[in-house]
């Protein structure tokens, strides 16, 4: 019996050192390898148990080692398939004995008999309870780190609004005096020239230069409104048509192609400011990568109990390498000097301050679609079925 044992022994060293060099050649590895793995394990330990004593080796306890790791690596479903093995397992050797087990010392014939199956009763029981709590245990664990990591996840988010809130600020206040300076003196140099008559070119330069400074004022404004993220916002009862109405003129998209489902309400109770600029933001985006007014459109779908805002253009696409960054602060693949890299920002973090979510799908070629998903409510306070 020695060399039989031998190569099961040397088998089981095999498979998980094969394992292994596998887990780090190409991480991770698949819950299906590693479930085989057990299983090969514990049909190992069962031919070991049958050539060195059978049932009466006392080393049988060592299935619950691997009901533990299944618990612990793979969760209840996996523990309770290796506890039906080693159960089954430990009950062969009742029937296929091996030649040399002898009597125990305290028990012969039908008494030592009872004596095994009662192990195996008891074995079988304890199995079960291991593998059931080591599994809970281990669900617990794993739901806590997921809920640190949010709760760290969103601590961040919150400094880097806050640091973008206190950037809006301070720049909104250092360029507000100049930037009004400069408004008046050229409403006044407008004014003068338009006086002169001959003067009309200059006068048009004047009032270029008073536009570009208004433009700027506005800038300021909203970024610095924006990077605050409406945090005192109620959710308010407002139309559907009075939303898309609001976004268009916004993102100065008259012509924007809207798609409404016929079971979306034509109300509904959201926090209109922060979805009407974060909507702004996607359709901006959208038609700067569609290009053309044709090129971008508005869809509006129920989905269970949520509604979708799905901005889709038909664009180059976004590379899945800048796809995984797209909504970092200042991350943007637009040239310099035609966007922050906020706007995506923003919105993904006033989707999930609303229990909502944002999500962009991109395909090299085919062009972008963002979808902002939020929960329907059609009563203050009501959430839609």
């Amino acid at each position: 019996m020695r060399l039989p044992a031998l190569a099961v022994v040397a088998l089981t060293f095999g498979s998980n050192a094969f394992l292994q060099t596998w887990g780090r050649s190409r991480p991770p590895v698949p819950r299906g390898a590693v479930g085989a793995l057990f299983t090969l394990d514990t049909v190992s330990l069962t031919a070991l148990l049958f050539l060195c004593g059978g049932p009466s080796n006392p080393f049988s306890t060592l299935y619950l080692v691997y009901v533990t790791l299944a618990a612990l690596a793979l969760g209840v479903r996996w523990a309770l398939v290796v506890v039906a093995l080693s159960a089954t397992g430990y009950a062969l050797l009742f029937l296929a004995q091996a030649p040399e087990m002898g009597e125990h010392v305290h028990h012969g014939g039908s008494a030592y008999s009872a004596h095994l199956q009662a192990m195996w009763v008891a074995f079988t029981l304890t199995a079960v309870l291991v593998a059931y709590f080591v599994a809970r245990v281990a669900t617990a664990l794993r739901e806590r780190d997921q809920q640190l990591a949010e709760a760290h996840r969103v601590a961040a988010r919150a400094e880097k609004l806050a640091s973008l809130s206190t950037l809006a600020a301070g720049a909104a206040h250092e360029f507000g005096t100049p930037l009004a300076t400069i408004a008046v003196a050229s409403k006044e140099l407008e004014l003068a020239l338009g006086r002169a008559g001959a003067l009309e070119p200059l006068a048009e330069d004047a009032r270029l230069i008073r536009a570009q400074v208004d433009r700027c004022q506005r800038i300021l404004r909203e970024m610095s409104g924006r990077s605050g993220e409406p945090m005192g916002e109620v959710p308010e009862t407002v139309t559907l048509e009075h939303l898309v109405h609001e976004v268009q003129e916004r993102a100065g998209a008259t012509s924007l192609s809207v798609d409404v489902d016929a079971d979306v309400p034509a109300q509904m109770v959201v926090p209109a400011r922060g979805l009407v600029q974060s909507l702004e933001s996607l359709v901006r985006n959208a038609f700067d990568a569609g290009g053309r007014p044709d090129a971008v459109r508005l869809r509006v779908r129920r989905s269970d109990a949520c509604v979708r805002f799905e901005v889709e253009d038909h664009g180059e696409g976004i590379p899945r390498e800048v796809l995984v960054r797209i909504g970092e602060p200042f991350m943007t693949t637009k040239p310099a000097g035609q966007g922050m890299g906020l706007g995506l920002f923003l919105a993904s973090a006033f989707a999930q301050r609303w229990r909502g979510r944002l999500a962009l799908d991109s395909e090299l070629g085919s062009g972008t679609t963002a979808v902002l998903e939020l929960p329907l409510r059609t009563e203050e306070g009501v959430d839609v079925p």
